[in-house]
């Protein structure tokens, strides 16, 4: 029988980043460095159906891990990628991502500045059949 008990209880608060999508594994929130950037961009999958990309917000553990998420227009979810920082060189990094349904895989350029925001990202995933481009700029 229910004793009310369980209504009585204040709804779980949620933090502010519930909307971040799902990391992959080993990736820890605890110790991330943030990058974010407004700007415009598009994704494209095997050259229709374009995608226009809005904010992205970039998380990089201390392992170098990474999980990079773009609201989309026009769409509910972000669309999101995880995956591993390969290189950096001064304010540009090379990524090993994967998109989130982990189909798509490929390099991610990344080109930011000193105060943690992001100047660009360009990105071509393939899974040998399909191919996702994208192109994002900072306004």
């Amino acid at each position: 029988a229910m004793t009310g008990r369980d209504s009585d209880r204040p709804p779980s608060r949620r933090n502010d980043d519930s909307d971040r999508p799902p990391a992959a594994p080993g990736f820890s929130w605890n110790n991330t460095v943030s990058f974010k950037g407004v700007g415009r961009g598009m994704a494209t999958v095997n050259g229709s159906g374009d995608m226009r990309l809005g904010e992205v917000t970039i998380e990089i553990d201390h392992g170098g891990k990474l999980v990079a998420w773009f609201r989309a227009g026009g769409r509910g979810r972000p669309l999101s990628f995880t995956g591993q920082i390969m290189s950096s060189e001064g304010g540009r990094w090379k990524a090993d991502v994967m998109s989130d349904d982990h189909r798509l895989r490929g390099p991610m350029w990344i080109s930011v500045d000193e105060r943690r925001q992001v100047n660009s990202i360009t990105l071509e995933a393939t899974d040998g059949q399909d191919r996702m481009r994208l192109s994002w700029d900072r306004r």
